[in-house]
């Protein structure tokens, strides 16, 4: 809760804080030659930059910039999962906050405000390509390197002398071979936090488009990426004899506080009639949000309905925690951040 009249706070673009996450994001190029003076690369400190973007948007200010560098940060920690959450935050304060939100629209003109979510567009497209396509213990090769391996292989076919100069790169044949040895659970998972994910993304574009209509920044290029991803996944999914279009699985582990934690549910896909008992009216609550999910799968209906079933599970007095605080734009954005992030892998 921010402190005074202000919902949004204070305007902390000149802040140490701001100083401070600038400094936690920044990183050195591994691919740049360093010449003979060689030292060590500064990595970034993402769990550093989530913790303060998030302490900043809970108890000070409410700023797009904080908000866009807390999805980059969580996209680099936690995947397609965390985007999906900083596009959620991204979301609320567009929707519930934009008159008096940071940066201030000087003069009425929201020039600045359209640069940073024009940022995030571009820097998320960037950030998908660095999600895993497989997982076999612990090796995962990215979007970025399959594009390379293809890049690759179409270059030793116009020249295969080519080859004994190439043989540091990343080939077809390796992620084919780490492909095969991916559990099904990781395309399932993946491939449900990409549908969740493109729902939170447009729930973001239809609160732009709403205060900024043909002034604002297209998000159709970074839709395009993500369904690229997801479509990516799903063909090698079913190149493993997975069927990927019965994702059911959910994107965090259980227990994860981030969102509250869910088992997967049999499928009630051939049960009819009503409900005889609770369990079963929570198992068909997922049903219908995987309706939605193989039929519209850009809806938000299927993450609203997954939402409820949630809910349901919740002992009582979590769940009056949860709703009752709800009482505002305020309420739905904090729930929205209040994650720990120090128990977070």
């Amino acid at each position: 809760m921010i402190p005074g009249g202000n919902p949004c706070g204070e305007d902390m673009s000149f802040s140490s804080e701001f100083d401070l996450i600038q400094k936690a994001r920044r990183q050195d190029d591994p691919d740049l030659e360093q010449g003979e003076w060689i030292t060590s690369l500064k990595e970034a400190d993402w769990k550093q930059v989530t913790k303060v973007c998030q302490d900043l948007l809970l108890h000070r200010t409410k700023d797009l910039r904080l908000a866009s560098w807390l999805t980059e940060a969580l996209a680099k920690l936690h995947g397609i999962e965390g985007l999906k959450i900083g596009f959620e935050v991204m979301a609320v304060l567009t929707d519930e906050f934009w008159e008096q939100l940071y940066p201030d629209m000087e003069d009425g003109d929201p020039e600045q405000r359209i640069g940073n979510i024009a940022w995030l567009l571009g820097r998320s497209q960037q950030l998908i390509r660095e999600f895993p396509v497989n997982d076999h213990k612990g090796l995962r090769h990215t979007l970025l390197d399959l594009e390379g391996a293809r890049a690759l292989q179409s270059q030793l076919e116009r020249n295969s002398e080519a080859a004994e100069t190439q043989t540091d790169r990343i080939s077809l044949q390796q992620i084919r071979e780490a492909q095969l040895r991916t559990p099904s659970s990781f395309y399932l998972q993946q491939l449900e936090g990409s549908r969740q994910c493109i729902a939170a993304l447009r729930l973001l574009a239809a609160a732009v488009d709403r205060h900024l209509g043909l002034d604002g920044p297209s998000f159709s290029p970074l839709i395009d990426e993500l369904e690229g991803y997801a479509a990516e996944l799903s063909r090698l999914a079913n190149e493993n004899g997975v069927n990927a279009g019965a994702s059911e699985v959910p994107t965090h582990q259980p227990g994860d506080p981030a969102i509250s934690g869910i088992e997967p549910a049999p499928s009630f896909s051939n049960q009819l009639g009503a409900p005889t008992n609770r369990t079963q009216a929570l198992r068909q609550l997922r049903e219908v949000a995987a309706f939605f999910r193989r039929t519209e799968p850009h809806s938000p209906v299927a993450y609203l309905a997954e939402k409820a079933a949630r809910w349901g599970e919740m002992p009582l007095h979590i769940w009056l925690k949860t709703v009752l605080k709800e009482d505002g734009a305020l309420a739905r954005f904090e729930d929205i951040l209040d994650f720990d992030e120090s128990s977070q892998n």
